[in-house]
């Protein structure tokens, strides 16, 4: 082979690993990596689990679709991302604004709700892809990131207020933050004395775990703790909701049965879940890169979050994102490649295939619990306040956006955020 040949060949190669970054650490990896892998696989399985039946139903999906989406998606990201870090699986924020996309268009629980919710995970994934074909990264400048802490706050105080009904036993109401705040407040007398013994015990179960333990999945523990008081005192016959049966199983990949108008709908709520994905990704993406001497590319982070959430739409999921609390755990675990994603996502579908009739007996209070102190880590009030003493107008954007997502709803709170920002 001669210089030229030599070279074309090497270019090539380098075109092939610029679109699959797995091609890049695969060849090279060191066996004394695989324990830490492997390790991290099970750490961000045991948060994965609870967090994701949970957060399935933030999006207003039955838990098992998380089976369905978090494996595919984590599959697809450990292939095509660059960060050897990240986690891209259920997401608290990203769910939230599927449910706000799809609320609108079909009754939660039916199947067009389901087909909406998958379709909008492919349309996202699609804008996403090719965004990231295009070399588009640098959008990652257009949130600044005092509308991104204002926004992610707001949604946080949205999933939290959401769950409050689940811990006191009685209906949820509707409406954005403030109409939900009242709605609680005239349901009080509603209360059921049992399940809210239940939350609040679990609630502070979790962060004392959380706060004393860290190394301990709080979460996974109270799921099996859950399960077991359940059972052991017939919780659900004294009158607490449980999550009930979840078909075992995964499911076949097929398109949403959706026509051009349905699709056209999605439009706007697949924009909004587009770019708030890679926003939140982009940063701690690049602060791993950083700790740990290598490069990402955020043209190809957006192909990666791009396909895992095609992949999560194509087989019946829902829209899904990257996630900082299993990240960290992840990094904590001492992950060296994505590897330790693909472990996740195997034993992820060993858990969807044999072990979904178990949690059928779990208290949706302690679900609720998990959710809530999952997003009191993304309340980000400390910042804000800090933006107050340091940058004035950085502080007003990020009240803007955190109000915008009280006031209205997610995608209307990031879009006034936005507008303010460029202004």
């Amino acid at each position: 082979m001669n210089t030229s040949q030599r070279v074309s060949s090497s270019g090539k190669s380098h075109a092939i690993a610029r679109y699959l970054p797995v091609l890049g650490w695969l060849p090279h990896y060191q066996r004394q990596w695989l324990r830490g892998d492997v390790m991290a696989g099970l750490t961000v399985l045991a948060l994965l689990i609870p967090e994701g039946m949970a957060y399935a139903e933030i999006a207003g999906l039955p838990p098992q679709t998380a089976f369905y989406a978090a494996p595919i998606g984590l599959a697809l990201y450990a292939i095509l991302g660059t960060s050897r870090q990240l986690v891209v699986a259920v997401s608290a924020a990203i769910a939230t604004m599927s449910a706000v996309a799809v609320a609108p268009l079909a009754a939660a629980g039916t199947p067009e709700y389901a087909a909406y919710s998958a379709g909008l995970a492919l349309l996202a994934g699609f804008i996403s892809l090719l965004a990231g074909l295009f070399k588009l990264g640098r959008i990652a400048s257009f949130f600044s990131e005092s509308v991104l802490t204002g926004f992610v706050t707001g949604l946080a105080l949205t999933i939290a207020i959401k769950q409050v009904p689940k811990l006191f036993g009685f209906e949820s109401g509707h409406g954005n933050f403030w109409e939900r705040l009242a709605d609680i407040v005239r349901s009080l007398p509603e209360t059921h004395l049992l399940t809210l013994v239940v939350g609040i015990v679990f609630l502070a179960f979790i962060f004392f775990l959380e706060h004393r333990f860290h190394r301990v999945p709080a979460a996974l523990v109270a799921l099996i703790l859950g399960i077991g008081l359940s059972l052991l005192l017939g919780l659900e016959a004294r009158g607490v909701h449980v999550v009930g049966a979840i078909p075992a199983g995964l499911a076949p990949p097929k398109l949403p049965a959706l026509d051009l108008g349905d699709w056209l709908l999605l439009v706007p709520g697949a924009l909004g879940i587009a770019l708030v994905n890679f926003a939140e990704a982009y940063g701690p993406a690049r602060s791993f890169a950083a700790r740990h001497a290598y490069a990402i590319d955020p043209d190809q982070e957006l192909i990666g979050l791009g396909a895992a959430n095609m992949g999560a739409g194509l087989f019946q999921g829902f829209s899904i994102g990257s996630s900082l609390s299993k990240s960290a755990a992840n990094d904590r675990a001492g992950a060296q490649t994505p590897l330790a994603l693909l472990v996740c996502a195997a034993l992820t579908v060993v858990v969807a295939l044999f072990f979904t009739p178990f949690f059928a007996p779990l208290p949706e209070a302690v679900l609720a619990a998990v959710v809530v102190v999952a997003v009191i880590g993304m309340m980000k009030f400390a910042k804000i306040r800090r933006l107050y003493a340091v940058r004035r107008l950085d502080f007003w954007l990020a009240i803007v956006a955190l109000f915008g997502v009280l006031t209205f709803e997610a995608l209307e709170g990031l879009l006034i955020a936005v507008i303010v920002s460029l202004l």
